[in-house]
């Protein structure tokens, strides 16, 4: 038991300071009170909340066993959400040429890779909770379906209220 629980903790605070770096990078790149013509204006108030809520409500969340599954939920949605408006944000501002040193620099491309690892550090705590899975829920194909959804919701919504 005493394995368990320190395997627990250690992927929990993984991806607690993962949230952290990735919520200071976001924070970063979106700050909560930007100049506007010389006027200070408060927004970004959607990537600041989401943000901590990764970084403090989530690790919480996941814990306890009882809550457990609502910590990986809300994780997994928030990495994969977060990776389909990175990659949309990425594309739409691309500039030309396409090059590797522009994919690397130029796009969300490692903001995109903290939010998926993120998925993977919570799968694995799932596994620490229900060793044996919770069949066919919560797997990898389980994830994939929900990221081809979401896509697919993101880009009919963009191209019928453009």
């Amino acid at each position: 038991m005493a394995s368990h629980k320190n395997e627990t903790t250690g992927l929990i605070l993984a991806l607690a300071f993962i949230s952290v770096g990735g919520w200071l990078l976001h924070f970063r790149i979106h700050p909560i009170l930007t100049d506007a013509t010389g006027m200070r204006v408060a927004r970004n108030f959607i990537p600041f909340a989401v943000g901590l809520a990764g970084m403090l409500v989530t690790p919480v969340l996941l814990w306890f066993p009882r809550t457990m599954i609502i910590g990986y939920l809300l994780n997994g949605i928030g990495a994969v959400i977060g990776t389909v408006l990175m990659t949309y944000f990425s594309v739409a501002m691309f500039r030309h040429p396409v090059t590797v040193a522009g994919i690397f620099t130029g796009t969300l491309l490692g903001d995109v890779l903290i939010a998926f690892s993120k998925l993977f550090i919570g799968q694995r705590i799932l596994l620490t909770y229900h060793p044996s899975g919770m069949g066919r829920m919560f797997t990898v194909g389980w994830w994939t379906r929900h990221f081809i959804y979401i896509c697919a919701a993101f880009t009919l919504g963009h191209f019928i209220w453009r």
